[in-house]
């Protein structure tokens, strides 16, 4: 009997060698597989990132340049009233002049700022594997930002002509 189970005990401890040994290329495989799945996720992950990055610099400056453009047409609807109307105040004009430099300082600001992120999202086209929609998407944000600070800049200059009708009330 003793015999017996040192036999049966031998031939489990064979039995666990070999399959230990069989493991150890399996494990091998397993954690290749591995690390190849979370390399595919942290790629994809990476992509998504890019993708919403550049979506949301486009988005916030675009947001930033429809305010300042709704703010510029308000102030210059403000100064056409007061031209018809018809009263003159220097102090006024003084304020007006001032609104609409301060104004332009931040249209040259934003538009330094436009060029910069659409620099920011060619590089990430030419860097990211986008698909085809996804550029064009991006690429469309681009355009419209050039669009905003087309409107803009015309709205600059209708405030500047609506500003010197005010002047010529003196």
């Amino acid at each position: 009997m003793k015999k017996l189970i040192l036999l049966f005990i031998l031939t489990l401890f064979g039995m666990s060698r070999v399959v230990a040994q069989d493991n150890n290329p399996s494990q091998t495989t397993d954690l290749k597989a591995y690390v190849d799945s979370l390399s595919t996720k942290l790629n994809t992950l990476q992509h998504d990132y890019d993708y919403l990055y550049c979506r949301h610099e486009i988005n916030q400056i675009q947001s930033e340049l429809k305010y300042l453009l709704n703010d510029v047409n308000i102030k210059s609807n403000a100064i056409l009233i007061n031209c018809y109307h018809g009263r003159y105040d220097s102090d006024l004009y003084s304020i007006y002049r001032s609104g609409y430099n301060s104004q332009v300082d931040l249209y040259d600001s934003f538009k330094e700022n436009v060029e910069l992120v659409q620099r920011v999202v060619r590089l990430r086209i030419l860097s990211s594997n986008f698909t085809q929609n996804e550029i064009n998407v991006l690429m469309n944000g681009c355009e419209t930002l050039d669009r905003c600070l087309s409107a803009l800049q015309s709205a600059l200059d209708y405030c500047e002509l609506v500003i010197g009708m005010y002047r010529d009330l003196k």
